[in-house]
């Protein structure tokens, strides 16, 4: 290296160190960034959307527990002048819906914002009764009897038990 090349090297690493001092440029960072740290969270336990399918996760929250088990939301109607809610219900608890409309639709104000709902609409469905299983009924004696003496020749006995117990189930549904 001649003199005259590390002159210009050393011209340039001190200018270098005087550029260096000054920060660089950088944008401030987004509201909307700050925002979503916030609000996620919040959608995250308030349903994240204002869809009839999101409400259902906060139903019993908002319409209490009698009138939870046997309503639910279908959908949204409407748009800038406020929505209609369609809820299903069945026959005799609809007109009771109904006659509740104003506490529901300012419980259902306060999660999804201000005058978000603006009626409700309730659509009649079909009442479901639980589903009841049948209850076990014992075997007959001459049943119980032909089970026995079938499986007195099995030596094993959890091989016994698990097919007395098929044999009880197989019999008692037969009859």
């Amino acid at each position: 290296m001649s003199d005259n090349e590390r002159h210009n090297r050393q011209i340039l690493g001190e200018w270098i160190k005087g550029q260096r001092a000054r920060p660089q440029f950088r944008a401030p960072p987004s509201a909307g960034l700050s925002v979503s740290k916030i609000m996620r969270p919040l959608a995250k336990k308030h349903g994240g959307g204002k869809s009839a399918m999101s409400l259902e996760r906060i139903w019993p929250e908002i319409m209490g527990p009698r009138w939870s088990k046997i309503s639910t939301p279908v959908r949204f109607l409407g748009g800038r002048n406020g929505r209609t809610l369609i809820i299903s219900a069945p026959g005799p608890a609809a007109a009771l819906i109904l006659a509740q409309s104003g506490p529901i639709i300012a419980r259902l104000n306060a999660h999804l914002g201000s005058s978000h709902v603006t009626r409700i609409k309730v659509v009649q469905s079909r009442m479901t009764a639980p589903a009841t299983s049948q209850p076990k009924r014992g075997l007959a004696p001459r049943q119980e009897m032909a089970l026995q003496d079938g499986l007195s020749k099995v030596k094993n006995a959890r091989l016994k038990q698990a097919l007395e117990d098929m044999g009880r189930n197989v019999i008692s549904k037969g009859s």
